[in-house]
């Protein structure tokens, strides 16, 4: 039996793998509806979700291949599609437009990739990606922002134990 890695040999071992795959799999499901029930966004409840160290333990749960925060917001958008309840997500801007008001609001690209060096050199990685997708977005030749961008992207390329999320970083980078 395998899932996306190594096989798993012996009836043993294979009933403990499709039992803790069964409970993670449930729990995922259960606890991302529990925290829909009180109102969380996807968002909210991939940062907020936690496995237990009864499962955190085991190699195959561990997020070399998927992760986590994907699975939750997959079970979200099952129940609730890509609407997250909040009125201001119904009809955004379209990217181009929305990064040259956010850039606009944050003081112009200059001011806004300063404090996103600052960010970097703090090690807030996924903000600073978050920053410059606004300023490439609002001007896609600003070699600066996509420099920074890359580097960001490639801390946070370092820092994944998921594989998917690692290359995908690795490759925006």
């Amino acid at each position: 039996i395998a899932q996306h890695h190594w096989p798993t040999w012996g009836r043993e071992r294979a009933r403990k793998f499709l039992t803790e795959q069964r409970d993670l799999y449930r729990l995922l499901h259960d606890q991302t509806l529990r925290l829909m029930s009180h109102g969380l966004t996807p968002h909210e409840i991939a940062q907020e979700f936690r496995l237990p160290a009864s499962l955190e333990k085991s190699w195959h749960v561990r997020p070399y291949y998927g992760a986590i925060a994907h699975n939750v917001r997959a079970v979200y958008a099952h129940y609730m599609g890509p609407y997250d309840g909040n009125p201001v997500n119904l009809d955004p801007l379209a990217p181009q437009a929305a990064a040259q008001k956010y850039i606009e609001y944050m003081g112009g690209a200059d001011a806004a990739l300063a404090r996103a060096r600052a960010d970097f050199a703090a090690g807030n990685y996924r903000w600073v990606v978050q920053v410059t997708h606004h300023l490439v977005f609002a001007d896609p030749a600003n070699q600066r922002a996509r420099q920074l961008a890359a580097d960001a992207m490639e801390q946070l390329a370092y820092q994944c134990e998921s594989a998917t999320w690692r290359n995908a970083y690795a490759l925006g980078a």
